[in-house]
């Protein structure tokens, strides 16, 4: 019932559609959801232009740029810490 082709096709969609404010992982999305759907659905569509859209770059771009920045030294990763060794 929930191989990849039916969360992708049937799950995602549905949940990116309907979403449920009473079940939230947003406090604050959720409560603008319930209070001002119209102010809601501008908030989605700035976070969409904001966040979700690459700004005319294509794919190959992102990920030149992306290679770029590990080369350029300007990477770090929490994967380079040694493991066992607490956070102060």
């Amino acid at each position: 019932m929930f191989d990849l082709l039916n969360i992708f096709e049937v799950f995602l969609p549905q949940l990116l559609l309907y979403p449920n404010p009473s079940d939230l992982l947003n406090g604050d999305a959720a409560s603008l959801m319930m209070k001002d759907k119209k102010e809601y659905e501008e908030k989605v569509k700035e976070y969409h232009e904001r966040y979700a859209k690459n700004n005319g770059k294509s794919a190959a771009e992102e990920d030149e740029s992306d290679e770029e920045d590990i080369s350029d030294g300007n990477y770090s990763s929490d994967d380079d810490e040694i493991p066992g060794h607490a956070d102060l």
